[in-house]
């Protein structure tokens, strides 16, 4: 006899769940979310371990970035020493190139000035002549130093004289005048005071570095006078002392007043 339709009904509904408890099946589900939510919780332990792993990788890459800075201050030392012994060494050949051309300044500025040890330069003789040769030049000299000075001489006595610059109606060139003998450019310097309160001037014919020593020299506040004397460069300090200068003498006050720099 076959089975009742109530009874297969009844099994295939339990194989299939119906007719399970709802409340369960609800229990399950519910405490299948409470472990899906538990495993994405971070406990404070946990916490922890990861701010302590943060903080272990943040002092590595800070000591590796500190080591790569000291590294670079190292090395930016390193060529500013260099840079330094370059830069001190560039100084002391400055400084060797310094004194070398002060040395040669000195040694042509001697020879130019040595060239000139016969010469005079003469301020004051009447300019008339546009086309004034050399000869009229010199005897215009000859005139001016036998008439004013009182000196003898001859044109013979005279190298060569000419005029400085160019022509003005308005004013008379200086004259240079370079002598044949030194002891005769000696006699009419010596005779030059003859001169004082006229409009004539006779001097040595100095180089223009000599010149404006000398210059330089007499407006300072502590020199009374400058003057040359064959060729050397003198002052006269407001007290009285006598003071040669070369061409690299400092024009300081301090330093000419101070005996100490002047002693042979």
């Amino acid at each position: 006899m076959p089975p009742s339709k109530t009874r297969t009904q009844s099994a295939t509904n339990r194989s299939s769940g119906i007719g399970s408890n709802p409340t369960e099946k609800s229990t399950d589900k519910r405490l299948d979310e409470i472990s899906m939510i538990l495993r994405t919780l971070v406990t404070e332990d946990i916490l922890d371990a990861k701010l302590e792993k943060l903080k272990i990788e943040i002092q590595r890459e800070h000591a590796e970035r500190i080591e790569l800075l000291e590294n670079r201050v190292s090395d930016l030392e390193d060529e500013n020493t260099d840079l330094r012994l370059t830069v001190s060494k560039l100084e002391e050949q400055c400084e060797k190139v310094k004194e070398k051309h002060s040395e040669m300044i000195g040694k042509y500025n001697g020879l130019e000035q040595q060239g000139r040890k016969n010469s005079l330069r003469i301020v004051g003789i009447q300019d008339e002549n546009m086309k004034e040769t050399v000869e009229d030049c010199v005897r215009s000299v000859v005139t001016f130093v036998r008439d004013t000075l009182k000196v003898p001489v001859q044109e013979r006595d005279i190298d060569i004289a000419h005029r400085l610059g160019k022509f003005s109606a308005s004013k008379s060139r200086n004259i240079i005048v370079k002598f044949t003998h030194r002891w005769k450019k000696q006699e009419i310097l010596r005779a030059r005071k003859k001169l004082k309160g006229t409009n004539f001037v006779v001097f040595e014919d100095l180089t223009r570095l000599n010149q404006q020593i000398l210059k330089d020299a007499y407006r300072m506040n502590c020199v009374k006078n400058s003057y040359s004397s064959d060729g050397k460069l003198f002052v006269v300090l407001t007290n009285g002392k006598r003071r040669r200068l070369m061409f690299d003498t400092p024009l300081e006050e301090s330093f000419l007043l101070n005996d100490d720099n002047f002693r042979i």
